[in-house]
């Protein structure tokens, strides 16, 4: 799934599995950067739906101060 198409649960369970997954004591070394780079990019997703959220928060509660 790619993860635009993910919401922002969706993307954190995916990051868990895949932190679960590099812990487990038979992590497969052949797809560890491809996960690496894979949790970097939900991180990077959830970071900037993070920030939307809080900067449309943040204007909305400043409309409702102004009013």
């Amino acid at each position: 799934m790619e993860s635009s198409e993910q919401t922002y649960n969706q993307a954190i369970e995916e990051l868990e599995r895949i932190l679960s997954q590099l812990r487990s004591d038979n992590c497969d070394v052949d797809t560890l950067a491809e996960r690496t780079r894979r949790a970097a990019q939900l991180l990077k997703e959830c970071r900037q739906r993070l920030t939307a959220t809080e900067e449309e928060l943040a204007a909305v509660l400043a409309s409702i101060e102004g009013e």
